[in-house]
């Protein structure tokens, strides 16, 4: 069955048709839209979604630390993307855009809610559930979801949660508690024959457990009893050797963001064992993805099942001595895995380094590759004709991704624009730059924004921006920034933060409120 699961068969005639070389993608779409294909024909999708993965924690895409052997299997029978983003790094945005292929302004779903609360996606907007349900397909989403009502048109498997003991260096939460059932549920729907094809997501919340680990060793600890290995390096682009250049949001991040504020008086050896829990919740993750994968080859779908891995945004990963994703839009929590393998597909074990894509391309991708049409004014594009191997695929300029606010105690909108070579970011907060010539600088260490030699890129990038915003009607330019001033009254460095975050700080206020007004919190 592995042969048969990754891509020496293919799917039918009618697969690909649009990318097989004698036909028009645009012309082919119309024609799959006009004539549907009957149900044997369609391929069944496995989505294996992860929830904050950087592309840089994964083994297939050069990480000599941590230990992905199932991914790493997945990707040596596939098609790997390395220039692929997301297009908010923050769980319920992001995920918005997946199911919907719109952006965060376009959805509506631009934090995750709490003190800035989001509307439930519309149901004037076609969902990837939607549009295979109907199709024929039996969608089901398994395990997280988070979605702001972006999941419509696909039955929600109950979540549940299991019993786990746990070193304890790596102490484990609802996250890791959760992907057990989850895993088990999908293993056990793989085991089933049908007579319809599927789309399925396996939604894990690992690595996000590290989340947790941060609040678990909050501030400065000794050396903790590893059960195993060494400690991981800290990553080169470690230090910010020019803090007083990057935009207020990134320097005053410890403000905004209540990880970061545990995190601030770590030394590096905290940070080494940041990254060692980050990478064993990581291996967790993938040993669940093994279990997924063999269920697959097991079963009768493997011959037609396209499988999908990828996460909904990266990791902080002590670079820049961050920690998790909040407001910055560097490579470690934007860059993501995305991995397509299973019949039908070219260039087996292939990295693609040439396009840029992003989370919004998923759904016009998944559309073709099942010859459905996809809903028209997407934002992003089908990367079928890369799948395909097609001689002169369309490729993105450039790829955007938005930043409005974690839970709206801080609200500092910024967007990122990446290029071929370059990428550039703008708050809106003190007007905020950063240009990195990724080629020269891919941990961008340095900021080119007053570099007068990259003058003419930076305002190439100014004018892509611009365009960007006319053409999505992304009202970027005109929102507001709303940060209290002592969210930027210490002096500019993590390790001067005092006190609570803004989160916690509203928190305490609220409790306090509530305990005055003899209410519970």
């Amino acid at each position: 069955m592995r042969d048969k699961l990754f891509g020496n068969n293919r799917i039918s005639r009618r697969n690909f048709l649009a990318v097989a070389g004698s036909v028009p993608l645009a012309a082919a779409a119309t024609a799959r839209a006009q004539v549907p294909a009957s149900p044997e024909e369609q391929p069944n999708i496995l989505i294996i979604l992860s929830d904050q993965l950087a592309q840089q924690a994964v083994g297939a895409y050069g990480n000599r630390y941590v230990r992905t052997p199932n991914i790493d299997v997945l990707a040596r029978g596939g098609v790997r993307f390395s220039k692929a983003y997301s297009s908010c790094p923050l769980c319920q945005p992001v995920r918005a855009c997946l199911w919907t292929g719109r952006l965060p302004h376009q959805s509506g779903v631009d934090s995750n809610g709490m003190n800035y609360p989001v509307p439930t996606v519309s149901k004037r907007t076609p969902t990837l559930g939607d549009i295979f349900s109907k199709a024929g397909y039996e969608a089901v989403n398994f395990g997280k979801r988070h979605d702001a009502g972006s999941l419509r048109g696909f039955r929600l498997a109950d979540i549940e949660k299991a019993e786990l003991d746990a070193p304890e260096a790596w102490p484990v939460s609802y996250d890791s508690r959760q992907d057990v059932p989850t895993t088990r549920k999908v293993v056990e729907f793989l085991g089933r024959e049908r007579n319809r094809p599927f789309i399925a997501i396996a939604s894990l919340n690992n690595p996000h457990n590290i989340c947790d680990w941060i609040g678990a060793f909050e501030g400065p600890h000794e050396d903790l009893p590893l059960p195993e290995g060494e400690l991981p390096p800290l990553p080169a682009n470690f230090e910010i050797k020019d803090f007083e250049n990057r935009p207020l949001p990134v320097q005053y991040l410890c403000c905004s963001h209540r990880r970061l504020r545990m995190a601030a008086p770590w030394n590096k050896l905290n940070y080494r064992h940041y990254l060692a829990a980050y990478y064993h919740y990581t291996k967790m993750m993938d040993a669940q993805v093994g279990e997924i994968l063999a269920a697959l080859r097991a079963s009768s779908a493997a011959k037609n099942t396209i499988v999908v891995f990828l996460s909904d945004h990266g990791d902080g990963m002590g670079a820049h001595r961050m920690v998790t994703k909040q407001v910055s839009f560097y490579e470690e929590m934007t860059r993501i895995p995305l991995i397509f393998a299973g019949p039908g597909l070219t260039g087996r074990g292939k990295i693609l380094r040439e396009p840029l894509t992003s989370s919004i391309d998923l759904l016009p991708t998944l559309c073709d590759l099942a010859g459905l049409k996809a809903p028209a004014g997407l934002p992003g594009r089908s990367m079928a004709p890369w799948l395909s191997g097609e001689s002169n695929p369309p490729v993105n300029e450039y790829v955007v991704s938005q930043w409005q606010t974690e839970w709206g105690y801080t609200v500092s909108p910024g967007r990122m624009l990446r290029s071929e070579r370059f990428k550039y970011t703008c708050y809106l907060e003190g007007n905020g730059e950063e240009l990195y010539d990724l080629e020269k600088d891919p941990g961008e260490t340095r900021n080119l924004i007053r570099d007068k030699g990259y003058r003419k890129e930076l305002e190439r990038h100014r004018r892509l921006l611009k365009e960007y915003t006319r053409n999505t009607r992304d009202p970027f330019f005109g929102q507001g920034v709303t940060v209290d001033p002592r969210w930027r009254s210490h002096k500019p460095g993590y390790a001067y933060h005092e006190g609570p975050s803004a989160p916690e700080a509203a928190w305490a206020e609220q409790e306090q409120q509530q305990k005055n007004s003899g209410g519970t919190r």
